[in-house]
């Protein structure tokens, strides 16, 4: 902790003080907007609040002193903390390390804190029998997986009986401002009124609001926000490192064949009203590895007397320029590498390679079991070792004790990539984080890297309020959509090139809109007009 005066003050003012102080410099660090976070949450919103921090900030910090001040409080009996489950494990390590608490992981454990995945929560009887108790205060991390109110998740923390609740999420609006709705109702019920008077009175679209400040208005008294600038806090540097790829002979031919179809079958599908999204899977998967593609385009009927041949092709090619680009790269690099894919496929067909070629490389992925991904996070660091990873590594772990990422292949949603970057840079990281974005020239791949290093400049330093960008950005249709069109649609590069300089401008437009110089708004300003 900090020795400042202002923090010194901050803490004294909780009432929980004298039970978290010995903790402190144990294994409890905290930050002066972690306090005041806790104490506005306590004292202002009646216990009951949306916590979304940026990724990295410790969250799960500010959980526990929400958590130890209302027990200091009011002497809370029954705790009940839903996490996905892969998050399990590390939650209540973190609770013992930090605050000294042993959290209950099973319904049948005795205790006053139980850490529940919310997977096995949401299923009968448990989750009947989570709602006869009484419960004191409930936190939900990884929220924005309760925007549906259709599904069991939702339905589950709904019908939970608790008078105080905590929802942590990093991406409170990923899509629709109906989602905030969504979390809203479960944390305040009727804050914003009826359903249809909030759609009338606050949303223009899906993805823009009308009356925006009449919205930040009633957000300040249920959501709590920090960005990673405003907080005050030293993080290492990011050095960027871009490793551009010559396709082979074989590779490119496969590329350049597939692209050209998928333009030609693009247009006739907007001609036609059809569905595209088949279209920018392959394209996708076409950019990371043969062992991604195979099974999307063995069903590619569309392809018609082309498909056999393209398949034959695809099969043929073993290991690529991307692999042997992730073995020289791991030959000089004494240290943990943690590697992102989209695909599994393509996250199977490396791990082998790596393998053969003697390095102890393991593949992290959402099929795991909860004590196999605990086995493997602990495998990971306990030596020089090369984790390869989907999405569901991105999600929620954290893995600061790495600072070495590859992005294999990078996903076409920058939020996506900063939640990757977020498991290495973040509190606790005292290294340079080392990122490595590897990509093909005279790709779509090197013009997606050009818009996002280049124009974006994402990799440079974190963009404060990422997700609200992004939704002001897709006004005009999601990410993907203009992508695709611009790919696809454009018949020579420069047109291309235009299209996406336009689209970067775009987006440096929404964030100067959104990010004056010294404007630290707080948690209700996360919505702009």
């Amino acid at each position: 902790m900090a020795g400042d005066q202002e923090l010194l003050d901050c803490v004294h003012q909780l009432a929980a003080w004298p039970e978290l102080a010995p903790h402190v410099n144990q294994g409890l660090a905290i930050h002066d907007y972690q306090v005041a976070s806790a104490l506005t949450v306590v004292d202002k919103l009646d216990g009951r609040a949306i916590l979304a921090d940026e990724v990295g900030l410790g969250k799960t910090i500010e959980a526990g002193l929400v958590a130890a001040e209302l027990k200091a409080r009011y002497g809370l009996q029954n705790v009940l903390i839903l996490v996905p489950a892969g998050l399990q494990t590390q939650w209540v390590q973190e609770l013992a390390a930090k605050f000294g608490w042993t959290a209950q992981k099973g319904p049948k454990d005795r205790g006053w804190l139980w850490v529940l995945s919310i997977d096995s929560a949401k299923k009968p009887p448990l989750s009947h029998q989570l709602q006869y108790v009484p419960w004191d205060l409930v936190i939900v991390d990884e929220a924005h997986h309760l925007k549906n109110p259709r599904t069991q998740n939702y339905q589950l923390v709904q019908g939970l009986k608790c008078r105080f609740m905590l929802l942590l999420t990093a991406t409170p609006m990923e899509n629709e401002l109906t989602e905030l709705y969504a979390l809203v109702n479960l944390v305040k019920p009727g804050l914003f009124g009826p359903y249809l008077r909030f759609y009338r009175q606050f949303i223009l679209d899906k993805r823009t609001p009308k009356n925006a400040q009449a919205l930040r208005d009633l957000l300040s008294q249920v959501m709590i926000r920090h960005q990673r600038q405003e907080v005050g806090l030293s993080f290492p540097s990011r050095e960027v490192t871009l490793v551009p790829l010559r396709l082979t002979g074989p590779e490119r031919q496969l590329y350049d064949q597939i692209t050209e179809a998928l333009k030609a079958e693009y247009r006739m599908r907007i001609r036609t009203d059809s569905t595209i999204l088949p279209l920018l899977i392959l394209q996708r998967e076409l950019c990371s590895s043969p062992r991604a593609l195979l099974p999307t385009l063995r069903e590619s009927e569309w392809l018609g007397e082309k498909l056999e041949e393209l398949v034959l092709l695809a099969e043929s090619l073993g290991v690529t320029e991307k692999m042997r680009a992730v073995r020289e790269l791991a030959r000089h690099v004494d240290e943990r590498v943690l590697i992102f894919t989209e695909y599994r496929g393509t996250q199977e067909a490396l791990v082998e390679f790596l393998n053969e070629e003697g390095f102890e490389a393991r593949a992290f992925h959402g099929g795991l079991t909860l004590r196999q991904r605990d086995a493997l996070v602990s495998w990971f660091r306990d030596g020089r070792r090369i984790l390869v990873s989907t999405e569901a590594g991105g999600q929620g772990i954290n893995l600061q004790f790495c600072h070495i990422v590859v992005n294999f292949d990078l996903p076409w949603n920058p939020m996506r990539i900063e939640q990757r970057i977020g498991r290495v840079h973040r509190i606790g990281q005292d290294k340079t984080v080392e990122i490595y974005n590897l990509f093909a020239v005279e790709t779509i791949e090197e013009d997606i890297l050009r818009l996002l290093h280049e124009k974006i400049d994402l990799f440079r330093s974190v963009i404060g309020e990422l997700d609200v960008i992004l939704r002001h950005l897709e006004r005009r249709g999601s990410l993907e959509k203009r992508l695709i069109d611009i790919f696809f649609w454009e018949d020579d590069h420069d047109s291309v090139v235009r299209r996406l300089d336009q689209l970067g401008n775009e987006f440096l437009a929404a964030r100067r809109r959104l990010s004056w110089p010294g404007d630290h708004r707080d948690a209700s300003k996360d919505v702009s007009s």
